[in-house]
């Protein structure tokens, strides 16, 4: 779940999965969001030649992508360049095994509740994908692990503290 974007990665993840795809993982990408065209031109044509286990859902509505959490297995977050990974924290409340980006502001959010590779090498990503899959006790740790971070995170929450502030300088 992401725009499709040059910095988020996901010509790296399909590079990953696909290798994965021939070393006889039975792996199935499902990507969700916007695109920004020129980023999306660039994997388009290997989502369409590997169409049988790499999906493109474009666009979904924001009260649709519960859908999408709970019928996946793991989440993936390639970026490496965010400043309030809003979406990370959707997957790690969503209680999704996450690999992550190693790239900040990531480790930050996500801490010890998720794996991490470097975004740039689709050899680190399929490592860290391999490594999640073969340690299903390891996965289950860390996204309990992650819906606590995440419960950390709320409007409520976030509101009371900025008038809270806005009080105090006022």
């Amino acid at each position: 779940v992401s725009i499709i974007d040059v910095y988020k990665h996901q010509d790296k993840v399909i590079e990953a999965v696909i290798q994965m795809r021939k070393d006889r993982f039975p792996i199935e990408l499902h990507m969700v969001g916007g695109s920004y065209q020129p980023a999306l031109d660039k994997i388009q044509y290997d989502i369409d030649a590997n169409s049988t286990f790499i999906k493109y859902h474009g666009f979904q509505p924001y009260d649709s992508l519960h859908k999408f959490y709970k019928s996946a297995d793991l989440f993936i977050f390639a970026s490496s360049c965010e400043n309030m990974p809003n979406i990370l924290i959707e997957a790690m409340a969503s209680g999704l095994p996450i690999a992550s980006s190693d790239k900040g502001p990531m480790k930050e959010f996500l801490l010890d509740g998720g794996s991490y590779f470097d975004p740039c090498d689709s050899s680190s990503i399929e490592d860290c994908l391999i490594t999640m899959i073969n340690n299903p006790v390891s996965r289950k740790e860390k996204a309990l692990k992650a819906i606590g971070y995440a419960s950390q995170y709320n409007w409520n929450k976030c509101a009371k503290e900025t008038f809270t502030f806005l009080e105090q300088i006022g």
